[in-house]
């Protein structure tokens, strides 16, 4: 078929359909966009591996082990960030972090919450492409808040401190940009040593 001019001097071709033909190149800029995404992270990724120096954070948590430590608390959940150096065929490891230690339940007249700041060292060993293993060892601040029996109010907090060594073996993934891992985490108290707050907790991190 011959193109036609419409009147206002506009050429027209029979047939074409112009609303389906704007879907398709909408359709074909999306797959370009998401293809050069995926091209920028590998890239990323790749100049990631070969430098002495990155940084990335995570979010995790998981339920509370111990058996003692879970008749108050059930999780811990939080935020970490881990600095990293390049040695030998892995990482050295400095993974500081904030988690918030979750009651069992939740009572106005026995209040019982927590936070833990952990302080890490540790070390990152590639046994594959994808696959690693870690040990991480250090120090963990406690604070727990719970409920003044020795007054009425239940305004009335009482805060106790403890702390102590922190140790944490782990297995994960490295998917791409992403960090994948499970860990077994034990702090031994200085006060509380008949409490030994262990978790298994699940880390999703990203590494720039």
């Amino acid at each position: 078929m011959q193109p036609t001019k419409s009147n206002t001097g506009l050429c027209i071709i029979p047939g074409f359909n112009s609303v389906e033909y704007i879907t398709r190149l909408r359709k074909i800029f999306v797959i370009g966009i998401f293809i050069i995404s995926l091209l920028f992270v590998n890239s990323l990724y790749a100049q990631r591996s070969s430098k002495l120096f990155s940084f990335g954070f995570g979010i995790e948590g998981g339920p509370i082990v111990d058996k003692e430590f879970k008749n108050s608390y059930s999780a811990e959940a939080g935020l970490s960030f881990r600095f990293s150096l390049k040695a030998g065929p892995g990482f050295v490891t400095f993974t500081p972090g904030g988690m918030v230690v979750i009651p069992k339940s939740v009572d106005e007249d026995n209040i019982k919450v927590g936070t833990r700041v952990p302080l890490k060292i540790g070390y990152k060993y590639i046994i594959a492409d994808k696959l690693f293993v870690m040990a991480e060892g250090g120090y963990s601040f406690y604070t727990f808040y719970t409920a003044d029996q020795n007054t009425e109010s239940a305004d009335d907090i009482k805060k106790e401190r403890d702390g102590g060594f922190t140790y944490a073996p782990s297995v994960g993934l490295n998917l791409g940009a992403f960090e994948l891992g499970l860990r077994y985490e034990t702090t031994i108290l200085k006060k509380s040593t008949d409490v030994k707050p262990a978790l298994l907790a699940l880390r999703i991190g990203f590494n720039f």
